[in-house]
């Protein structure tokens, strides 16, 4: 094309976006001015408009390291690792759903401003608040997506890799076959320490709409119009639930609060029949059976599904082993902010819970939707379909020991959920 004003084609505005810490910031502020100093379209004429983050996003540096015992007791006598956790987590993962919200309306702004004008959008890597638009979260309606996303890493590249370890891990540069070995153990071991913030960010990423499409089978005819709009929840995000009555709460609670490689903390799998098919025979007591002799490392959780139900009745021998801690009727969301493994026979609503708050499946279950919903399960790869009703105790121990074994390894880009995909066998 010429290069005359009717046919010259418009650049795009290109909206930065950066985390608030200062040392994230000033390196945008400069690539901000190179851009428009190259004339790239200028907002104002001074060159450059700002767009302030508002909310728990807008953080500031003094304020936030002035007193930080208020981040956590005796921060500043804490092992870097951990004081980096609570950082990734009040910094990058607490303020995501904020981002994104803020992020979305300077989108709508640009585009009220100039409805044929495409964005091109410069992310430092330390704004997770892009990582909706990744995922499918929805745009305000008549805002078209950006043009294209470039990040912008202002430290040393954070990428997995064979060849490093973490950077926890101050171990020196290997590539041969031993020193990789030691990397992907290291890794694994960071993996599952990082487990909760990985759940905290599925968490805040569905927080923030993106829907879980992957669960579903990729058709090629949907109906015109049908859209996947996010999970139905009966307990709106946010929302503080009251401690359930059950003396046993506070041990749960407790164990949750430990670093997860903690010897003390234990794995914790929950295990509910449904309201259908509700013989405790068919699943409750095998899993509790499976993991009877594991009271060092592993709790069970019960959910019996109707009130005032109690279990002892139904064991072979009429003892409960130790740790196991049985609940007559309680709230899944309540219960599965502290779960490891999510045991249960496929009904669609248990799969949503398990979906929503990032814990893996074993599901066992057949009739009504419940083979369909288990066969996605597997497919999809956030949990394990046993393909029966009643499975036997082996059957439930090896599919839970699988979760645990891998739980974290080889996370998908998109979710900490894809960790243990397919059926258990035989």
């Amino acid at each position: 094309m010429g290069d005359n004003a009717a046919t010259k084609p418009q650049r795009p505005v290109i909206l930065v976006v950066c985390h608030t810490l200062s040392g994230h910031l000033q390196p945008l502020i400069r690539i901000a001015h190179g851009l428009s100093s190259r004339k790239w379209d200028r907002i104002e004429a001074a060159g450059v408009e700002f767009f302030a983050l508002q909310g728990v996003a807008d953080l500031n540096d003094q304020e936030y390291y002035a007193n930080p015992d208020h981040l956590a007791p005796g921060y500043k006598t804490l092992p870097w690792t951990k004081r980096g956790k609570i950082d990734l987590r009040l910094q990058c993962l607490d303020t995501l759903p904020t981002q994104w919200e803020n992020f979305k309306s300077t989108l709508a702004a640009l585009h009220e401003r100039d409805p044929g004008r495409q964005v091109l959008v410069v992310a430092e890597a330390f704004f997770l608040g892009i990582l909706p638009l990744k995922y499918g979260a929805p745009l305000p309606s008549g805002v078209p997506a950006p043009l294209k996303t470039v990040c912008v890493s202002i430290t040393v590249p954070a990428i997995q890799s064979v060849d490093l370890p973490p950077f926890a891990y101050a171990a020196p540069f290997d590539q041969s076959d031993a020193g990789r070995a030691r990397n992907r153990a290291l890794w694994d071991k960071w993996t599952e320490s990082a487990a909760e913030l990985t759940r905290l960010l599925d968490q805040q990423l569905l927080a923030s709409g993106v829907g879980v499409p992957g669960f579903e089978y990729p058709r090629s005819d949907w109906p015109e119009g049908f859209k996947f709009v996010g999970l139905v929840q009966g307990t709106p995000k946010g929302t503080v639930l009251p401690d359930p009555h059950f003396e046993w709460w506070s041990e749960l609670k407790a164990n949750s609060v430990l670093d997860a490689d903690d010897p003390r903390r234990k794995k914790v799998l929950v295990v509910a029949q449904g309201t259908v098919e509700v013989s405790p025979h068919d699943l409750i007591i095998p899993t509790i059976r499976a993991f009877a002799e594991r009271n060092k490392d592993v709790l069970v959780v019960a959910i019996l599904g109707w009130k005032d139900a109690t279990l002892a009745e139904f064991m072979p021998d009429g003892v409960v082993p130790g740790n196991a801690r049985i609940a007559d009727y309680l709230n899944y969301d309540a219960v599965l902010e502290h779960a490891d493994v999510w045991i249960h026979n496929a009904g669609f609503g248990a799969v949503n819970h398990g979906i929503a708050h990032g814990v893996p499946m074993v599901v066992a279950g057949e009739g009504m939707d419940k083979t369909e919903n288990a066969r996605r399960v597997g497919w999809s790869g956030i949990g394990v379909d046993l393909a029966t009703a009643k499975p036997s105790v082996e059957r439930v121990r090896e599919a839970v020991e699988s979760i645990i074994m891998r739980q974290g390894r080889a996370a998908s880009s998109r979710s900490g959920l894809r960790c243990c995909g397919g059926r258990a066998r035989g």
